[in-house]
């Protein structure tokens, strides 16, 4: 195989370990963006080198034939593999087709043909004879016509790439610029380096091409690795940057302007060089915001700012410091994301809010005051009736009692429903307040009992008791606590017939935090509640089927109002219902209320 020492092929062979490092580095790393397009041309450069180097080292024409063949695999991919990494970070890559790239591989694939079968034809090369007679073996040869259609294409390819970087360049802040120019010197190198070798007619016992285009792998490399090159490419910000509806700023260390997005110049209304001027400069008309976040490097917060024709803009100010490759403080991103209907729209609803709780407010008044003018004549009426009838009792008009008994059972339920009314206009106001005491809850239950059970046989019912509470002591308000269970059970009594209801209670002492406790679980085997309706049975004059109002009377204030009375008492209640089986009603008191809670403060819902 006659191998000689050459010490060009320890040059080309240092050269081929830089390159493949490269290589193996890059596809050890194949996911980081700007990779995978980097990857075809480290790897037409590093066959090139082995190639050329292996090459070097043989004086046996056969041998360096073959291995000057082998170049070409490399010097075919290189050229295209350069054109495909500038495309795809100029922001091109959705015209790279499947299409186009068949078409862009018929050339490489042909010159590797005809590179292969040339001692068959003179289509690549005319004549290629090894001269050996200087002592090192150097080609005499003369390209045929395909060599010359390989190097406008390639020379095509390579002119295409710069002229890409060169558009991005035209276009990029000077951010970006700094990263362009690297590319654009690298891919110089080999152009220069390359014409030399053809202009000398190819004839050097070296080709200096593969190693000028491994200084260009190596500044990509770097600029991918090391620099970040790719993952801030011209295309995402064009996509991004120049698309985005948000005012972007970019600044240096020294509060200098590096870029700025369309939206910002469109704000300020400015065509004039921007980048590279200060701050305070450019945005001269707000100067007390530029002098609050002078030296803030990160927040998150609103501001307003007052346009040109005197209508006030508010925006959500974020401001992010940035970094370089090495973490060293570099400047600032500045993004105004506008803000104003967002502001506008709170400001409508606050105004709906307010209105709202006024027309509450004064309906309340409404009623309290209509509430506390209508008892006077009831009790009136509900006086003189019971007058009445005693006296009709006496002087012998026996016949007009039942008249005026049914004129004082409306009077007194009249009365009821205005008792209520001013009840719940009282919770909506804020104006209910809890009188504590001590009492015997026991005491309590009986009179509810008491009070309830005419109902109760009425109906048909039959009455369940377990109550379990010691002492049976409460410190609470007990007219309210009384009215609660009034209405609960006086519902469960009201809309069941010949069925049961149950009253449960049992005392829960302290546990984990929480303070002692009674719990009540009153159940009814009734009509039930449909599902539908589960959530709006706490809410004022709202009842499950306005039917019964008609049939047992009520306002479907009853619920409501025990629902707010057990938040102020600092309790709870939810309830259990199945459509034709039954309703439970679940409440929860303190044995000892602390601090109440506020009346109409909280919504009631059904649980």
């Amino acid at each position: 195989m006659n191998w000689q020492f050459n010490p060009l092929v320890i040059v080309i062979g240092i050269a081929f370990l830089i390159s493949l490092s490269v290589l193996v580095y890059a596809w050890r790393r194949r996911n980081s963006h700007g990779a995978r397009p980097f990857l075809p041309l480290m790897l037409g450069i590093t066959i090139w080198l082995l190639s050329n180097g292996i090459e070097a080292g043989f004086t046996n024409e056969t041998t360096r034939l073959f291995w000057n063949n082998m170049q070409y695999l490399g010097i075919v991919m290189v050229p295209t593999a350069w054109f495909l990494f500038t495309a795809i970070y100029t922001g091109h890559s959705k015209r790279i087709t499947k299409k186009f790239l068949s078409l862009l591989f018929i050339e490489p694939i042909t010159i590797i043909i005809l590179v292969w079968t040339s001692q068959w034809h003179q289509i690549f090369r005319q004549y290629m004879i090894l001269n050996t007679t200087g002592g090192t073996p150097i080609w005499e040869w003369a390209p045929g016509p395909a060599f010359w259609v390989h190097t406008i294409y390639s020379y095509t390819l390579l002119i295409t790439g710069v002229i890409l970087l060169i558009q991005a360049y035209m276009r990029s802040s000077r951010l970006y610029k700094r990263q362009i120019s690297v590319l654009l010197v690298g891919a110089l190198v080999p152009w220069i380096a390359n014409i030399v070798f053809i202009a000398r007619g190819g004839s050097s016992t070296i080709d200096p091409t593969p190693l000028s285009f491994l200084a260009t792998g190596l500044m990509i490399a770097w600029g991918i690795f090391g620099f970040g090159l790719v993952e801030i490419a011209p295309i995402a910000r064009e996509r991004v940057f120049e698309k985005i509806n948000d005012i972007i700023l970019i600044l240096d260390d020294q509060n200098r302007i590096i870029d700025v997005n369309p939206a910002f110049r469109q704000r300020i209304k400015s065509n004039v060089r921007i980048t590279g001027q200060p701050v305070e400069n450019v945005l001269e008309q707000w100067p007390d915001l530029v002098s609050k976040f002078t030296n803030v490097n990160h927040i998150e917060t609103a501001i307003s700012l007052m346009t040109e024709d005197g209508t006030e803009k508010h925006y959500q100010l974020s401001i992010s410091p940035l970094y370089d490759a090495k973490e060293r403080y570099s400047g600032r991103l500045v993004m105004l994301h506008d803000i104003t209907p967002l502001k506008e729209t709170e400001s409508r609803l606050r105004q709906s809010r307010e209105a709202a709780e006024a027309a509450n407010q004064a309906k309340s008044a409404f009623l309290a005051t209509m509430s506390h003018e209508l008892r006077t004549p009831l009790a009136a009426i509900i006086g003189y009736s019971e007058l009445i009838t005693e006296k009709s009792k006496v002087w012998g008009y026996e016949n007009i009692v039942p008249y005026l008994s049914q004129i004082e059972t409306a009077a007194r339920h009249l009365n009821t429903i205005i008792g209520e009314i001013l009840d719940i206009s009282k919770i909506e106001a804020g104006r209910m307040e809890l009188i504590k005491s001590d009492f015997s809850l026991q005491d309590v239950l009986d009179d509810v009992i008491n009070t309830i059970y005419p109902l109760i046989e009425k109906n048909g019912n039959q009455l369940l008791q377990n109550i379990q509470i010691q002492s049976g002591t409460m410190y609470a308000d007990k007219t309210k606590v009384q009215q609660i269970l009034i209405n609960l059970l006086g519902n469960a009594a009201k809309f069941t017939k010949n069925g049961q209801i149950s009253l449960d209670v049992h005392y829960q002492p302290a546990n984990n935090g929480s303070s002692d406790s009674y719990h009540f679980k009153i159940s009814d085997t009734g009509e039930g509640i449909p599902n539908e309706k589960m959530d709006v049975i706490f809410k004022p004059f709202v009842q499950v089927d306005s039917s019964y109002t008609r049939k047992h009377g009520g306002t479907g204030l009853g619920l409501a109002i025990s629902y707010q009375f057990c938040q102020m008492i600092g309790g709870e209640m939810h309830v259990e219902s199945t459509l034709g089986q039954g309703t439970t009603f679940y409440l929860t008191l303190p044995a000892k209320v602390a601090n109440e809670q506020k009346s109409g403060d909280k919504l009631p819902t059904a649980g």
